[in-house]
């Protein structure tokens, strides 16, 4: 029948494979672009290119450039972030860092509430190790 053989070839390939997973990823990460900067600006101030190089350094996936300045804006647009003007030591030039606001924090905790509530729906029981 046409069910035993599609599940026999889904044996065959890895389940990260699979067009769900890769849209779980997606939705997770580029969808989600927001998430991860606000984590990223809680450890302090950064520029937009900064940001784009340590997202792929350290979560390991690479937002389009186009991508992350939109998201920048829309935050900076609902308060969420700051723009601000200083002076970077390395390149001595000054540059446009942004910086997370108090708004910006709830937001992150109400995130985070969220995502430990989603995480005991999908798999009760299973503790989060942190």
């Amino acid at each position: 029948s046409l069910m035993s053989s599609t599940s026999q070839k889904n044996n065959h390939i890895n389940a990260k494979d699979s067009k769900a997973f890769q849209r779980l990823e997606k939705n997770l990460t580029i969808d989600l672009l927001w998430i991860w900067v606000l984590r990223l600006l809680r450890e302090g101030p950064k520029y937009a290119y900064e940001l784009k190089q340590e997202i792929h350094k350290r979560f390991g996936f690479s937002p389009a450039t186009v991508t992350n300045y939109t998201i920048l804006y829309l935050l900076e647009k609902e308060g969420i972030v700051k723009k601000t003007e200083m002076r970077n030591h390395i390149e001595r030039i000054d540059r446009k860092y942004y910086v997370i606001t108090k708004f910006g924090e709830k937001l992150m905790d109400e995130a985070e509430k969220y995502l430990k509530e989603t995480y005991k729906k999908l798999f009760p029981g299973k503790k989060i190790n942190s």
